[in-house]
């Protein structure tokens, strides 16, 4: 039969257990909130390269697109020179 001693000292292991799970589950939960904090300082940091990453191209791209633009101008004049040469050169009466 289980006594009032008993029951007493049960109340004591199980509490005594409790206790340590309780202390663990928080050992637990401050190490994960401490690992998403540093994740997401790791996402955040990458997400900012990213950004830096794609305006770098946007610069670059548009520097490109004008100097494009440019030899077209370029190109476009020296088809209207020759298209003049050759109307000369191969004048039809």
């Amino acid at each position: 039969m289980i006594t009032d001693k008993d029951v007493k000292k049960l109340k004591e292991v199980f509490a005594d257990n409790f206790k340590n799970i309780d202390n663990s589950f928080k050992d637990v939960n401050d190490r994960l909130d401490n690992r998403i904090d540093s994740l997401t300082k790791d996402v955040m940091t990458v997400i900012e390269m990213v950004g830096e990453t794609n305006q770098n191209l946007k610069e670059i791209s548009q520097k490109f697109d004008k100097k494009t633009s440019d030899h077209d101008d370029i190109l476009k004049n020296h088809e209207r020179r020759l298209d003049k040469v050759e109307d000369k050169v191969f004048a039809t009466t």
